[in-house]
């Protein structure tokens, strides 16, 4: 049985024991004295757990270097704390008193040896049930094969988190972290690029790639990738210890380790900062495969929605051949279309006299998938319908009840509640999916929240695109596709 199908007994028997705290401890070491931070929030205890271990200790946390000491600190606390270590090894600096010492900010950490993903339900008011552990993990392994594509499945940790699935993915050479000077007179942290590109590199590089390609699988799994993660500072969570939540504790684990070697993993993630075009060239994340809704059928192109959409709209100046024609040229090339057809030939006149603009013939290399993101945020960005709405909606786990049904626009332009305030850096997606976690299943104040969601929307985009988001995606998000 796969380990989410047992009850936390059983799996502390049959999974959970098949890794000790050593197993853990020299899968993320790789036999070396690096310094692991244990992060810890109460100060009492960090205290009394770094005097009794004669360790380093900080406001953050306790600082080990070895199994023994891991064992220990795990054995002190794990009953009265929820803990969590540090991805990445620290190192000793300066911190805002001028003192050097261990600490839990970027400038500790001595190497980014890990990609940490961490992996999490979308609805989070009650501990993970079997079914919601069984789509964490259903997505770890997706990750885990897509990496595999390019051979970087060979060396990680699986994390049971608790209620969710982390991977910690090892690089196959570290990439040292360049330290940070601090000005003993000013009291300040020196200025330095190549840090703040490093500081970047894994979040807006392949951890950016990794997000998007989770959220591809997020309607149909209801979890999600954290992207905060993505930042080389982070903590993850700590095997062997208890997740206290929801008044009550679960355990925390290995569920596998696999201790191969990642062979290019490191070299590709600096070409994010070094070299773009080669980054861009080796990325595993990119595209889906082609459904057989969406190719292209025989006789039958003038009935494709893409095509039917380039006909019988006009479109802002600009943008459309990146995103409807470019898409358009994906699918003809995966469906293998003959574009040498007269109803092609008549549809390729047609749209360039419409649209006043010419439509290259040459099909995309096979590096460009298909994707229907690009189409389907065109539509919404424009208010134009949903093309492929299969697809935005596909497959949701759960259907809720948010009591929110028969709530109209003007209902929420009437709301006395304050508008919600919406970041000016967010999508209309990121902005649903922040209003989302505030809503509580069969709660009637569900509408009040959609009501001061849909003010603030109106306050970010305007009255028009404010009214078509609210017709064509807050029902179907808030409520898991319930209303049509």
């Amino acid at each position: 049985m796969k380990w989410y199908e047992l009850d936390e007994k059983d799996r502390i028997k049959n999974i959970y024991s098949k890794y000790k705290i050593k197993d853990f401890w020299e899968f993320w070491s790789s036999g070396n004295r690096s310094v692991m931070e244990v992060r810890i929030k109460d100060w009492e205890t960090i205290k009394k757990v770094g005097s009794v271990c004669n360790i380093y200790y900080s406001y953050s946390g306790v600082y080990l270097y070895n199994d023994i000491l891991l064992k220990k600190v795990i054995a002190m606390v794990r009953d009265e704390h929820t803990v969590w270590f540090g991805i990445n090894p620290r190192r000793r600096n300066f911190n805002d008193k001028g003192w050097k010492v261990f600490g839990g900010k970027d400038v500790f950490v001595e190497s980014i040896s890990f990609l940490f993903i961490d992996i999490d339900r979308v609805r989070k008011i009650a501990p993970a049930s079997k079914e919601e552990l069984m789509a964490c993990d259903e997505m770890a392994e997706l990750i885990l094969e897509r990496l595999g594509e390019a051979g970087w499945n060979k060396s990680y940790a699986k994390i049971a988190s608790g209620n969710g699935v982390q991977l910690l993915i090892k690089l196959d050479i570290p990439i040292m972290v360049p330290n940070v000077k601090f000005d003993l007179k000013t009291k300040t942290y020196m200025p330095n690029l190549e840090f703040e590109e490093m500081k970047r590199m894994i979040r807006d590089g392949i951890g950016k790639q990794i997000v998007n390609f989770a959220r591809r699988h997020k309607d149909k799994l209801m979890v999600d990738v954290d992207k905060l993660t993505m930042n080389m500072g982070r903590v993850g969570a700590l095997p062997m210890t208890k997740n206290f939540k929801y008044d009550s504790f679960t355990w925390r684990a290995v569920v596998d380790i696999k201790d191969g070697v990642n062979e290019g993993l490191s070299d590709y993630i600096l070409s994010s900062v070094e070299d773009l075009d080669k980054f861009k060239r080796g990325n595993v994340f990119t595209g889906m495969k082609l459904s057989k809704d969406s190719m292209i059928r025989k006789g039958k192109f003038l009935k494709h929605p893409l095509v039917r959409f380039m006909l019988d709209y006009d479109f802002p100046m600009g943008g459309i051949n990146n995103t409807l024609w470019f898409t358009l040229k994906i699918i003809i090339r995966d469906s293998k279309y003959d574009t040498k057809t007269e109803e092609f030939r008549k549809f390729h006149a047609a749209i360039c006299k419409k649209h006043g603009r010419s439509f290259s013939l040459n099909l995309p290399g096979k590096e460009h998938e298909f994707s229907t993101g690009a189409v389907n945020n065109f539509c919404i960005n424009n208010c134009f319908p949903i093309i492929f709405e299969k697809q935005l909606w596909e497959s949701r786990a759960l259907k809720l009840d948010m009591k929110i049904e028969g709530f109209t626009f003007e209902a929420g332009m009437r709301c006395p509640f304050p508008a919600r305030e919406l970041s000016v850096e967010t999508t209309i997606v990121d902005d649903m999916e922040s209003a989302f976690k505030e809503f509580v299943q069969g709660d009637y104040s569900n509408a009040d929240r959609l009501g001061a969601f849909t003010k603030g929307t109106a306050e970010k985009y305007g009255m028009e695109k404010a009214e078509y988001f609210f017709k064509n995606l807050f029902y179907r998000y808030f409520s898991f596709g319930t209303r049509q």
